[in-house]
């Protein structure tokens, strides 16, 4: 039999996320399946763990594997204002998923900005600012702007948008991640308006159309650095989260379809003051802008296009395909190491590439960053930076 690997972990690390688990040491080394002499032996630094276990470790008290690498504790995690949710989510506290979700981004971007200071390339402060007293329209094309994105630029983008909407951010110093498993009744995307390296966390069981949205949506929240969850739904429970929502809804709806090229769209002007849209008509419009039909008969109803009563008759039908998404099984997919790839954005892998270039980190370090096994690695390079094998 082969000899187990050590993982060689930081033991204060881990006697520390099991306290924050709120795990007894009996209660954790039943979870991980091992016995609390081993485990109280790892914490005290007299033994190690197995690789597996380790990782066993990390899943029971749901933390990044590459946390137990650090040399102390990162800062104390504040869940953030929940927003808005679905309206038939109860509202208050965060599930103990999503809080497990928030606070695994805000420690991959702890770690983003080691790397950042490490590489003697600080990350540089987010200074795109915004107010709610701010006019929409003129945000959006300011948005536009400051993200160097030109209408040539959308209309090649077509079924591909998020991705290039989303490199785009990036490149701006935003970490933006993908998060699986979540039901869309939990959260649809999340922003942390933080001032250096600010986060984006978007829903990967939403269609792509709906990240786009969701993406531009909580960049303006970033913009008027309020933190928050964003569910489906216009029924806000308080003003000023509500205020926030619909201003959010508005830009990002200006942002993706500006209101010069909509209404100049020979499809648009061709319906005079017809107020009524086929699906056909509403799809073509959202191939165009690279957004859901959804998104463009909102956008028709901002500009005096179509009436409310008509958007809220086309309502019914969007939601039923929203909640058909959560009830969607999984059928295979690309490889593991494109899944995580698209989940941890390139920019951010890339950065913990350049960490192992400069021999900041080891390639274990690189496979606990990207959550990998380390035989995975060089697939993940490759496509991290677009080589071929």
């Amino acid at each position: 039999m082969a000899k187990s690997v050590p993982a060689f972990i930081n033991p204060a690390m881990l006697a520390w996320a099991r306290d924050q688990a709120r795990l007894s040491p009996e209660a954790a080394a039943k979870a991980i399946a091992i016995s609390v002499e081993k485990l109280l032996a790892a914490e005290n630094g007299d033994a190690q763990l197995t690789f597996p276990q380790f990782l066993a470790a990390a899943n029971v008290y749901k933390r990044a594997p590459s946390l137990f690498y650090l040399n102390e504790p990162p800062a104390g995690f504040q869940p953030i204002q929940d927003f808005r949710k679905l309206a038939e989510a109860e509202p208050g506290a965060f599930t103990p998923d999503l809080t497990a979700v928030i606070r695994q981004a805000q420690e991959r971007r702890d770690l983003a900005l080691d790397l950042h200071d490490d590489l003697g390339e600080p990350a540089a402060e987010f200074t795109f600012s915004a107010t709610l007293n701010d006019d929409e329209e003129a945000l959006g094309e300011r948005i536009r702007s400051f993200l160097d994105v030109t209408a040539t630029d959308q209309q090649a983008w077509r079924a591909k948008a998020f991705d290039h909407w989303r490199a785009k951010i990036e490149a701006r110093d935003v970490l933006v991640f993908l998060i699986p498993g979540l039901p869309l009744t939990e959260m649809r995307g999340v922003a942390i308006a933080e001032s250096r390296l600010p986060l984006i966390l978007i829903n990967s069981k939403d269609r792509t159309n709906g990240r786009t949205f969701t993406l531009l949506h909580e960049f303006c929240h970033l913009a008027v650095r309020a933190s928050g969850v964003s569910g489906f739904g216009t029924d806000e429970r308080r003003a000023d989260a509500a205020r926030v929502e619909q201003f959010c809804n508005a830009v990002a709806a200006a942002a993706l379809v500006p209101k010069d090229w909509l209404l100049s769209e020979t499809l648009v002007a061709r319906k005079g003051s017809e107020k009524t849209w086929a699906d056909d008509e509403l799809a073509a419009l959202a191939v165009r802008f690279g957004v859901s039909r959804e998104v463009v008969l909102r956008r028709l109803l901002t500009l005096g296009r179509t009436t409310k009563a008509f958007y809220d008759s086309r309502r019914p039908a969007f939601q039923k395909e929203y909640d058909d998404l959560d009830s969607k099984k999984s059928t295979g997919g690309p490889p593991r190491h494109l899944v995580v790839l698209s989940q941890l954005g390139r920019s951010y892998a890339q950065l913990v590439f350049q960490g192992y270039y400069d021999r900041r980190l080891t390639l274990r370090d690189v496979s606990n960053y990207l959550n990998m096994q380390v035989k995975s690695v060089p697939a993940m390079e490759q496509a991290t930076f677009g080589l071929k094998g």
